[in-house]
């Protein structure tokens, strides 16, 4: 198969999804791009790996790498309905939106005042860790089980002590949608994320400060947001 044919499939499957009337199996893909199902396994299994598409059971739907796409060409890209200022503004603390793309979370949008530090990740649309992130770690807990799984299991070989930390506690995030990082990924900073949206191509709204003094308003920040909703 020439590279030039690949393409041409990797984007028909692409097309045949995005106008699906409702998310097609793997086999309705490989029909659609008139192609055997053995051939369009493992370029769908690649989509699904890097965030092009999202399993939903048996079907697949177009997932949020191409927004990230879009967010990095024109830098600002089509987003959740969430005014990351005036959060911030209420609350003292940064705020910003992100979402999980295959195996990584990408943040979206933030509010204006961060220190240059920050800003520049969310900025930059860096993909970041979902077991040190409080967004990666409430947006994997949401997802399918079987994404779950999967990046639970590539990060076992990487860091297995960061999978067990993660293990004991994603049944609480799930029950609470929400999460914290309470310096995993930056030593100064402390995080928490709460589920924007229902289902496992939520949005999550993150919170964040610094650790040594942010603490308690962080708390009263999330309290808020859940019980709005």
């Amino acid at each position: 198969m020439s590279s030039h044919r690949t393409v041409d499939r990797v984007v028909g499957i692409l097309d045949v999804v995005a106008r699906a009337d409702r998310p097609p199996t793997l086999s309705e893909i490989a029909r659609g791009i008139g192609a055997p199902t053995s051939s369009a396994h493992d370029l769908v299994a690649g989509l699904v790996e890097h965030g092009w598409l999202v399993p939903e059971g048996r079907r697949f739907r177009v997932g949020a790498a191409p927004l990230v796409l879009d967010l990095l060409a024109h830098g600002d890209g089509p987003g959740p309905d969430v005014d990351v200022d005036a959060i911030a503004e209420q609350f003292s603390l940064g705020v910003a939106t992100a979402v999980r793309v295959g195996h990584h979370v990408v943040y979206t949008q933030r509010s204006r005042d961060l220190p240059m530090q920050f800003a520049s990740i969310f900025d930059r649309h860096v993909l970041r860790d979902p077991l040190t992130t409080a967004a990666g770690r409430l947006l994997l807990a949401v997802a399918p089980h079987a994404a779950r799984q999967a990046v639970l299991r590539a990060a076992r070989a990487v860091d297995p002590d960061a999978v067990r930390d993660y293990e004991r506690v994603v049944a609480s995030i799930r029950r609470d949608r929400t999460a914290w990082s309470d310096g995993l990924s930056d030593p100064r900073v402390a995080a928490a994320a709460v589920q924007a949206a229902a289902g496992e191509t939520g949005t999550a709204i993150v919170l964040f400060g610094d650790r040594a003094v942010d603490n308690e308003r962080l708390r009263v920040a999330v309290q808020s947001l859940r019980d709005r909703g």
